[in-house]
């Protein structure tokens, strides 16, 4: 059996349309688990609305405020199935996600159909443009988890959007050894250890086999957490999750991985910084979380610049914010961080 595990949060807006898109899927044999993490709108009452009318649907509500790890984690306790799947409270599904990703589980740790990133009600014309065409052959590919992760992290990944923890079925073999290693940081990283900053550059390396498809069936709406001015929680929590991830790579000797992830993540981290200096106002925090970003520099700026798989605008950027900050504030802090975010 498969378990869908989705997170509520204040989402009373588009929480009806996610939910009803699960239970319209062609593939039926699953339960709903729905885990509101102390809402303050009527989205736990839209929750005990599918409970009561469909025995698919398993429905608890916190008494205290987890956070969307938090929350996944509680769910992935509840469930029953063999398979796990999680889904973002306000996105939705084409009603063949399920039916696919399912066909090819076979022996594979990880079955991935893309995302599409969209706002407002496009999201609802995307999933009505996808339903009503031929339900025609899918194309499917089998690699390792290793693969699959370097496919995406090199900028060449033909598949679309398959970073998220979402539009994915697991096993639950594969997400118990992903949480053996995550869960670790449970109480130093609440926002990230079952997050795509934390667990899912740790879950796809893990994975012998995934098959991606050629299949944009699950439908995101945008304006995440990452995308706010202010830094948030899980923003703050990319910055050890990334060292994390990096540290881990080296470990296993997933030399290529570590590579191409190192540019990224240092290039992630300027943005970072510069929101912490331009938006935070909690001079604690403040503090705290820029000497973060300096030791992040201190440990991995070299390899970067030495890496043959980052780029030259990584390298530059990079060099630039360890050694000539001043420079770096004026080339990328205003004339482009500046511009990105106002």
């Amino acid at each position: 059996m498969l378990s869908i595990i989705i997170p509520v949060y204040n989402s009373e807006s588009y929480l009806s349309a996610c939910i009803a898109s699960v239970l319209s899927q062609t593939y039926r044999d699953f339960e709903l688990i729905l885990v509101d993490d102390c809402s303050t709108d009527s989205s736990a009452s839209v929750c005990e609305s599918f409970a009561a009318q469909d025995p698919r649907v398993r429905f608890i509500r916190h008494e205290e405020n987890k956070g969307i790890s938090g929350t996944r984690y509680d769910g992935f306790l509840l469930s029953k199935g063999e398979y796990i799947s999680f889904i973002d409270n306000d996105d939705i599904l084409a009603r063949r996600a399920y039916e696919i990703m399912m066909a090819d589980m076979g022996d594979a740790d990880m079955s991935v159909i893309a995302a599409e990133v969209l706002d407002g009600d496009a999201v609802e014309r995307k999933r009505s443009e996808i339903d009503a065409a031929p339900a025609g052959p899918v194309q499917s590919e089998p690699m390792s988890g290793l693969s699959a992760y370097e496919l995406l992290k090199s900028g060449t990944c033909r598949y679309g959007d398959i970073g998220g923890p979402w539009g994915k079925v697991y096993t639950r073999n594969i997400v118990e050894q992903t949480l053996a290693i995550t869960l670790q940081y449970k109480e130093s990283l609440p926002w990230s250890y079952f997050e795509d900053n934390l667990f899912v550059p740790l879950c796809y390396p893990l994975a012998a086999r995934v098959v991606l498809h050629q299949f944009t069936g699950y439908l995101h709406r945008g304006g995440g957490l990452s995308r706010r001015n202010k830094p948030t929680p899980y923003l703050y929590g990319c910055i050890g999750a990334g060292n994390v991830v990096l540290d881990f790579y080296k470990e296993r000797g997933f030399s290529r991985l570590y590579d191409l992830y190192i540019g990224q993540h240092l290039v992630y981290l300027q943005s970072i910084y510069y929101r912490i200096d331009r938006f935070e106002d909690d001079e604690d925090k403040r503090k705290r979380f820029l000497s973060l970003i300096e030791e992040a520099f201190a440990s991995y700026c070299g390899d970067c610049l030495s890496s043959p798989c980052s780029s030259s605008s990584e390298k530059l950027s990079s060099f630039l914010f360890a050694r000539i900050r001043p420079l770096w504030c004026l080339l990328v802090g205003r004339l482009v961080l500046a511009r990105k975010y106002r």
